[in-house]
């Protein structure tokens, strides 16, 4: 069973059914071992959606392993790692048991995993668990996915084991509603995880600011105009200090505590731009052997956070009021990475006139949200990465046409 559920609604962050949660809590709860899946480039949204679920499952007295991609987990703030945590790369020790389902959290693509984390999940009788994103493929037919918002009282009462509602504002919200569903305590610890991805995701997304000098957190207008996913955001909130809040600000406003290489590689970001023909799209090209990159340690949080801001920011510069989307591209664990967001255009409509246009079967390989969204290639060669990227860029008479 396959469902998409659809309507003009203008809630967000749906609820969760009773029967919905009752049905994956049973599940788990007659399961011997559980893997705990985190996508690639595992983030806070991911990784504090996968220790909730670990501590819950480990309540239970059910065997549960979180599978993370983190060159350094610590980075991610964390208030637990005592939750054995498995690298993606550790193939010998991710094989050295097969689980009676995979959970996975804040992703529900195949193409967001290492081909043989994918292989390990396909060995598992039952494939589980909670996103919000779109282009849900890993769980085949035994899934529901909500595209817009429900009032409670219209939310169907369905048994599947793939939840994905694309309106909710992070993973952490979906496990939230899945904890309040089946009236499980929301105690300080789990606020603190829960809290912690909304509060990552939703600075991703602009819709919350951290100071990390002040210690503040601050939901702007478009989060608090969103009636349930702001009710999660305030109920979350309310359990914690002010000290932890303050502890999260400064753990997610990592700009605030950059060494000098690093604001260095910030401050250059700007003089790197070029922009596509129309102007429309602005990018830094960062080549797979790029020294500084390599110095910072390539892909991290530190320097995924600065790249975000930097696309971000530029989209919020009247500066450039002509740019519809920012890209940034750079290696990535072996790889070569895209990351977007966009401004009043879908990246999602995008990546697909770019497969139509320029590189078949594009959309395999990237997704994400409609305003922030990436893809890649399992390739570091310069020039072909070069290629690559020209392909993506050229693309961008498609913005012409929807302007």
């Amino acid at each position: 069973m396959k469902i998409a559920i659809t309507n003009d609604i203008n809630f967000k962050a749906n609820k969760m059914s009773n029967m919905q949660a009752n049905y994956v809590n049973r599940e788990l709860k007659n399961a011997k071992n559980v893997d705990i899946i985190c996508h690639s480039m595992t983030d806070r949204d991911g990784a504090n959606s996968a220790l909730a679920m670990w501590e819950y499952l480990n309540s239970l007295g059910v065997n549960a392993r979180i599978i993370m991609e983190q060159k350094n987990p610590q980075l991610l703030g964390l208030r637990n790692y005592d939750c054995n945590i498995v690298q993606a790369s550790q193939k010998d020790e991710i094989n050295s048991l097969i689980p009676d389902i995979a959970f996975c959290v804040d992703f529900g693509e195949r193409e967001r995993i290492k081909p043989h984390v994918l292989s390990h999940i396909k060995q598992t009788s039952k494939i589980m668990g909670f996103d919000h994103h779109s282009n849900q493929n890993i769980a085949g037919s035994n899934c529901i996915t909500f595209n817009t918002s429900l009032n409670e009282r219209d939310i169907p009462e369905t048994k599947v084991g793939y939840y994905t509602d694309t309106t909710a504002r992070s993973a952490t919200s979906i496990v939230y509603r899945f904890f309040e569903a089946l009236g499980e305590d929301i105690d300080n610890n789990r606020a603190y995880d829960l809290f912690s991805g909304l509060v990552d995701d939703g600075v991703k997304k602009g819709i919350i600011s951290c100071n990390g000098e002040t210690g503040e957190i601050i939901p702007k207008k478009e989060i608090i105009r969103d009636k349930n996913a702001f009710e999660v955001y305030s109920k979350l909130k309310e359990k914690l200090t002010d000290e932890q809040v303050s502890a999260i600000a400064k753990n997610i406003d990592i700009i605030s505590s950059l060494n000098e290489e690093q604001k260095s590689f910030k401050n250059s970001l700007e003089e790197r731009i070029k922009f596509s023909k129309n102007g429309k799209i602005a990018y830094v090209e960062i080549s797979p052997d790029d020294k500084e990159w390599k110095k910072l340690g390539g892909d991290n949080t530190i320097t995924s956070t600065i790249l975000n801001r930097f696309r971000t920011g530029i989209l919020a510069n009247p500066k450039y009021d002509d740019v519809q989307m920012v890209m940034t591209f750079y290696e990535a664990n072996g790889a070569y990475r895209m990351s977007a967001h966009s401004k009043d255009v879908s990246l999602l409509d995008y990546f697909k006139y770019v497969e139509n246009n320029a590189i078949p079967d594009f959309t395999k390989h990237s997704g994400g949200h409609a305003n922030r969204a990436g893809g890649g290639i399992i390739e570091t060669n310069p020039k072909r990465c070069h290629r690559w990227v020209q392909k993506i860029i050229s693309c961008d008479e498609c913005l012409e046409k929807e302007n």
